[in-house]
């Protein structure tokens, strides 16, 4: 009848997704007051909330049945779960999903603690966040991790990280870490998550054969574990999020178990942890770098559809251009979008039933659902919630988030780092609240539209509270980690054209915009040498980032109107979006002036006089970005590599220089500082009688100003 053998059941592929975003050990308040009511997971992202993203890489992995764990607010998505393919009543779905609600909880360790306590997981399984975006596939390194843990009992988790060389905008700031591995055998050996300049190795690494050390790793926050590591956290309860964890393992001579490390070199994965990371992650979708994870995919028919058209641009059924309205490269408009005449969309996610009134110009910007945006509004790398409503004639800067249900006042101006609330936040002592709220009926912004500021108990005086809120915007918002190097022009900013406070956000290719109810022109004589640009060893990021300012000013010149302010407009949006320094933008910007709609074959009378068109065309442009500190020396600095690139430019660069001289973009102490320290021969000898002439006239100031004061 039977061998007597015990029979072993078929070991199921499980995942547990934490829903909650936190960090350093609570919960993470960094998109407050969107989160206050729902939690991070919720957030849109291309016409999907992140969750989504989150489930469908665990269903592209295998997985055979998930828990998401929940703590506060956890209706809205136990509401969306019920309604959508994931419900486990749902005939067809990919896996079953069930949920586990704990208001109790804390931090990342508590629900590890309480899921340890339930006693529900007995084998291996994956475990991730819910605002984790990524194309990887995880099934091969559960596997991977098995077989892992054959060879070594003490193993008990693999630990999955990402490439991110130097420069990579997915290094945000305070996610820096030092990772030291065996070589062979990838176990990890010395762990450090700091943002401390400097490392002090133990000496136990060099008992190894050969050591690794990465500091260019990117925590995706997806882990390979074994039921013992649930265990770990129930032993130490003192412990509350996964990097503690990972040194008490390391450093702990009491805790016999080892870690492991997958590095992952082609697929993406991040989380959208911050508004900068998710802002990020957004145009990193549009741009396929998550394929098959793509706008246009929907999970058994679920949801409307949305149509790719050029310039990763995407398209909802049932939205609504009007004619004059430039759609730009990196946009997604959802289901029921209405946008008015004469608007401009550039790198901006809009959600479903969102309006915009004629005149507005949306940049970099993610706005969801049911917003309504009036006439000649202007919105700048912020993040607008669900039925919020901005009148006509609004200003709001970079880095300010929007909470649900907020109504502004007409003409408001929202200054860079404020956050927005649609009710007074309680202090939470006052017994006549409710009474206050009657009488102060309006906030600072409009009827309902409040200055948010995240109390922190440990701060006491009115003094330190104004200090936290001047450091707490990019410490909320979240940046790119740049080493002193590569953040060295960072500080060379000096107003609003050209601010470069270290935030950035990279992507693919962007060739060109959308214009509806025209025909799209493919190809142009500038486009030819961008190529040459990056076969030269030039960062891909610059290439880019001047392929769109090329862009910028063709677009201009086509309409017949330059309007400056809307130029700077997109310039610093693509700046933004390609981590360029301020040097980088003024250079990219004078070589496109000089070459664009360039016949580089004309003759050296001809080639000077279309120049010339082009500075007079664009005087303004020029002259805003030569105010920064070191503007007029970014442009000069940039001469021998447009020379080397465009060699017809030699004859020609003396009386170039002239003409910016004469139409005050460039002035005489900068072409002088700069002809003093030229190197370039060929260069210097052309330019030597006008610089003879400048110095001259300089010394003839000087002696009229002698005579004068004799």
């Amino acid at each position: 009848m039977g061998t007597g053998k015990e029979m072993k059941g078929e070991e199921v592929m499980q995942a547990i997704v934490i829903a909650d975003s936190f960090q350093k050990g609570s919960f993470n308040t960094s998109f407050a007051p969107l989160t206050n009511d729902e939690p991070a997971c919720m957030l849109p992202l291309a016409g999907k909330p992140l969750l989504e993203y989150t489930l469908q890489c665990l269903a592209m992995s295998g997985v055979q049945d998930a828990i998401i764990y929940l703590t506060t607010n956890s209706s809205k998505v136990k509401s969306w779960l019920k309604g959508s393919p994931w419900d486990p009543s749902f005939p067809a779905a990919p896996f079953p999903v069930h949920t586990i609600v704990n208001e109790d909880c804390r931090s990342f360790g508590d629900a590890l603690r309480d899921l340890h306590d339930k006693g529900i997981i007995r084998h291996n399984f994956i475990l991730v966040t819910g605002d984790l975006v990524s194309n990887l596939n995880l099934g091969p390194l559960l596997a991977k991790h098995k077989a892992t843990a054959a060879k070594d009992k003490k193993a008990i988790m693999t630990s999955v990280y990402s490439k991110g060389y130097q420069g990579n905008p997915l290094r945000s700031k305070g996610s820096e870490m030092v990772l030291a591995v065996d070589r062979s055998s990838q176990e990890v050996l010395y762990y450090q998550k700091a943002e401390t300049k400097s490392t002090l190795l133990p000496i136990d690494l060099f008992q190894h054969d050969e050591v690794d050390v990465h500091f260019d790793l990117l925590d995706s926050g997806i882990y390979i574990c074994s039921p013992i590591v649930l265990a770990l956290f129930a032993d130490n309860f003192d412990i509350q999020d996964m990097d503690r964890m990972i040194n008490e393992i390391i450093e702990s001579e009491l805790i016999d178990s080892t870690i492991y490390i997958h590095t992952s070199t082609s697929e993406f994965s991040c989380r959208a942890m911050n508004p900068y990371l998710y802002n990020l992650v957004y145009e990193k979708v549009l741009n396929r770098w998550v394929y098959p994870v793509v706008p246009e995919s929907r999970i058994l028919h679920n949801g409307a559809k949305v149509c790719l058209l050029q310039n990763s641009v995407y398209k909802s059924a049932g939205s609504r251009v009007a004619k004059g309205t430039a759609i730009h490269a990196n946009t997604f408009i959802g289901h029921g979008v209405n946008i008015n005449d004469d608007c401009s969309v550039m790198k901006s996610n809009l959600e479903s039933g969102v309006t915009i009134g004629a005149g507005s110009s949306i940049a970099g910007s993610i706005v969801m659902k049911n917003t309504k945006i009036g006439k000649n509004c202007n919105l700048t790398n912020c993040i607008v919630g669900e039925n919020v409503v901005l009148p006509d004639n609004c200003q709001v800067k970079d880095k300010v988030v929007i909470g649900h249900n907020a109504v502004l006042k007409t003409g408001s101006c929202v200054p860079s780092g404020t956050r927005i609330s649609s009710a007074k936040v309680s202090d939470g002592f006052s017994d006549d609240e409710e009474e206050e709220a009657g009488e102060e009926a309006e906030g600072e912004f409009g009827p309902c539209a409040f200055n948010y500021v995240e109390e922190n108990p440990d701060f006491d005086s009115d003094e330190e509270i104004e200090a936290q809120a001047g450091c707490a915007v990019l410490n909320t918002w979240g940046q790119v980690y740049t080493t002193d190097n590569e953040g060295s022009d960072s500080s060379e900013s000096d107003g609003e054209v050209g601010d470069d406070d270290g935030d950035s956000w990279a992507e693919d290719d962007h060739k060109g915009d959308l214009d509806p109810g025209s025909d799209m022109e493919e190809g142009d004589n500038n486009m030819d040498y961008l190529q040459d640009d990056e076969d030269e060893g030039e960062h891909h990021d610059v290439v880019n980032f001047k392929r769109e300012v090329l862009e910028s000013l063709q677009r201009a010149d086509g309409e017949g109107k330059i309007v400056t302010d809307n130029l700077v407009l997109e310039i610093n949006s693509s700046k933004h979006a390609w981590n360029t320094t301020l040097c980088e933008v003024n250079q990219c910007v004078l070589e496109s002036v000089l070459t664009l709609n360039l016949d580089l074959d004309l003759s050296p009378g001809k080639l000077l006089a279309a120049v010339k068109v082009n500075l007079d065309k664009f005087r303004q442009l020029l002259i805003k970005y030569s105010q920064s500190k070191s503007g007029q020396d970014y442009y000069l600095s940039s001469v021998p590599e447009l020379i080397k690139r465009f060699p017809q430019f030699l004859d020609v660069i003396a009386k170039v220089l002239h003409h910016m001289y004469e139409v005050d973009i460039l002035g005489e102490d900068a072409i002088l500082k700069w002809a003093n320290k030229l190197q370039d021969g060929n260069i210097a000898k052309k330019v030597k009688s006008f610089v003879d002439w400048l110095e001259e006239a300089e010394s003839s100031d000087e002696d009229e100003s002698s005579q004068d004061e004799d």
